[in-house]
């Protein structure tokens, strides 16, 4: 185990060979692997905030372990590699908003169906009795 969600960030991980797996917590095929190459936990890293998933190596893996002052040090010495970040950042964001919706679309559908529910037990729809008892899974 590299780190744990909600643990305060201390370093991120750059993978040179081998997987590390990151779970959000939320849902298992919201699960990630990564391999060589990764920067696990960067932007808590850079934020100083708490880790927002936990990550664990899954296969022999060799990685650096860069703490937050190192990686301050760094990225003022090297502008280029500031840059880079700023990109990896860039596309974290947007996989990230791609994650959102894809939570969100999965948890409208049951939104949307209690909704339904709580109208037809209000009375404000009509629903045949079966029909709401074996949605709701109550006799």
């Amino acid at each position: 185990m590299l780190f744990r969600r909600g643990e305060k960030a201390f370093a991120m991980f750059v993978v040179l060979s081998g997987k590390v797996s990151v779970d959000f917590g939320v849902d298992s095929a919201l699960a990630r692997s990564y391999g060589r190459g990764a920067l696990v936990g960067l932007s808590a890293t850079l934020t100083g905030r708490n880790y927002t998933m936990t990550a664990t190596a899954t296969e022999d893996a060799e990685l650096v372990v860069w703490i937050r002052e190192e990686l301050d040090t760094l990225l003022r010495n090297r502008p280029d590699l500031r840059q880079q970040l700023l990109t990896v950042l860039g596309e974290r964001v947007t996989e990230n908003q791609k994650l959102a919706k894809a939570m969100l679309a999965r948890d409208e559908q049951p939104r949307q169906a209690m909704k339904v529910v709580k109208a037809a037990r209000t009375g404000q729809l009509s629903v045949p009795q079966p029909f709401l008892c074996a949605f709701c899974h109550v006799a």
